[in-house]
């Protein structure tokens, strides 16, 4: 069950680095729109520094849409930036070469600086297109995400709140049935008020 363990990791992760973070709803919610922005734009080496720049330009949390750049990797570059090329083909009206330079792209090896320039270099010939449909589509993803975010903070932060306040209204006993809390300093049993 594979599957389930990676589920519940990324939900853990989801709830404990994203949902938990200590800022405002509007900051983190606008980090992770920045992430998703970024992360469909074809400028893979750098993404993460686009990321916190963006985000510390616009007053957003800098850490939470690092992470989400990650969608954007050798492994998904067909189902991320192929919609996107297509679509700068299609606004641009240019010819359309297909996704050859994209297959070309998830295939390289090596340090950092070799892996950049092979990606810019399989990149190159369909540059403006894909670049056009990548604004495109990170700017529509990346509102979508902001809004969907926000929403999922307040609803969130509203649920912690009716479930910490729960608690403490309605406090369990220390020994169910029996109606006593916890011992006190003196070894005894307190009485319930």
């Amino acid at each position: 069950m594979p599957h389930r363990f990676i589920a519940r990791r990324l939900r853990n992760w989801f709830i404990y680095r994203v949902l938990h973070v200590d800022d405002t709803p509007r900051r983190i919610a606008l980090g992770v729109a920045i992430g998703v922005f970024i992360c469909w734009t074809p400028s893979m080496p750098f993404q993460i520094i686009l990321t916190v720049a963006l985000s510390w330009l616009l007053g957003a949390n800098k850490f939470v849409g690092v992470p989400f750049v990650w969608i954007s990797n050798p492994l998904t570059i067909i189902p991320v930036y192929g919609p996107s090329y297509v679509l700068g083909s299609w606004i641009i009206r240019s010819d359309y070469k297909g996704l050859q330079a994209l297959v070309k792209a998830s295939r390289f090896s090596g340090n950092l600086f070799e892996v950049a320039q092979a990606w810019w270099n399989a990149i190159w010939a369909i540059f403006w297109e894909l670049w056009v449909g990548s604004l495109i589509v990170g700017l529509v993803l990346g509102v979508l995400t902001y809004f969907a975010m926000y929403r999922i903070i307040i609803v969130y932060r509203q649920y912690r709140h009716r479930r910490h306040e729960g608690r403490e209204t309605h406090p369990a006993p220390a020994n169910p049935g029996t109606g006593s809390l916890p011992a006190g300093p003196e070894g005894g049993s307190k009485p319930r008020r």
